[in-house]
């Protein structure tokens, strides 16, 4: 946790070969300490064997504090908030909130239909109510279910 924002410490490449045998959507490398740079970075993580989840918050790929035990489920989340809040024209090109939030939700719906084994919520800033949230080891009809409502499920 205390390095996992800065450059190249996530990756789980160890030779080029390995770049064959990629088999989840984790972040990899320079995405992490890249995100860590342009937005608040929080990250939440707790083992099955652990008897608590940690939580840590990052800015320009460094921990802000100590990392610190809190309640959690097993699994990582991982929050970012604020994008390019330090990048002014980038955050200028962006469109309305509501425009961007739908494109984010449309991706990771996809991502959500594909991938049975993996829960997936999205929720915007403020609300209460997730957008998109689909349950681990589901099946892919019960994800486009969720998500598109039973009649595109048929």
């Amino acid at each position: 946790m205390d390095i996992v924002c800065e450059r190249f410490t996530t990756s789980k490449l160890q030779k080029f070969e390995d770049l064959n045998s990629i088999a989840t959507y984790g972040f990899r490398g320079e995405a992490l300490a890249s995100i860590s740079h342009v937005a608040h970075v929080t990250i939440t993580t707790k083992t099955a064997d652990s008897k608590c989840a940690f939580k840590g918050s990052y800015v320009d790929g460094k921990l802000k504090e100590p990392v610190k035990p809190c309640a959690g489920n097993v699994g990582t989340q991982i929050t970012v908030e604020d994008l390019f809040y330090n990048i002014s024209t980038r955050r200028k090109a962006l469109k309305s909130p509501s425009e961007e939030h739908s494109k984010i939700a449309e991706v990771v719906s996809r991502y959500a239909v594909h991938n049975c084994n993996v829960g997936f919520t999205l929720k915007k800033q403020g609300d209460n109510t997730a957008d998109v949230r689909t349950a681990a080891k589901s099946s892919h009809v019960d994800n486009i279910r969720t998500i598109y409502g039973p009649s595109i499920a048929k």
